[in-house]
């Protein structure tokens, strides 16, 4: 094999490995403001995007002691769901700008919303939900990071 040719072979892996290498850099569990959820980023079951999945709430149960559910929901079958467990980030999918665009469900208002999520620093991710050109950004930490802080 020519020196270029395995040059060529190289970069050509390097690149083709460059989304994998930057949803491994979001993957894990990340905390919310208020330390309200913890929410676990990765593959989707279709194995070409990413979902984040929430894991644990702070307040994981109604005052009857069972689990919270999805009552917001607009579409009313979908209210028994549990919300741990819930995918609330959907269908993310590596933005040649950086970061990652799909989709985010809020369940305190029941409604689906444009999603961008970044990796700011180590610890740090920053999403934002839109709809139309109204956004609103919440930054996650990294839940490891939160849990090494209160030790």
């Amino acid at each position: 094999m020519s020196p270029l040719r395995a040059v060529l072979l190289v970069l050509t892996t390097l690149v083709a490995s460059r989304p994998a290498m930057a949803a491994d850099e979001v993957f894990g569990r990340w905390a919310t403001p208020g330390v309200s959820a913890v929410v676990e980023l990765a593959p989707c079951p279709d194995g070409a995007t990413l979902c984040g999945t929430i894991r644990w709430l702070w307040d994981a149960l109604d005052e009857r002691g069972r689990p919270r559910l999805d009552t917001q929901n607009s579409e009313v079958g979908l209210r028994s769901r549990p919300l741990v467990g819930l995918a609330i980030l959907s269908g993310l999918r590596a933005d040649p700008a950086g970061g990652w665009q799909g989709r985010i469900y809020n369940p305190e208002d029941g409604q689906t919303y444009r999603a961008t999520v970044k990796r700011r620093g180590a610890d740090t991710l920053v999403v934002e939900g839109c709809v139309l050109i109204v956004c609103s950004k919440q930054v996650w930490r990294k839940a490891t990071s939160v849990g090494a802080a209160l030790r």
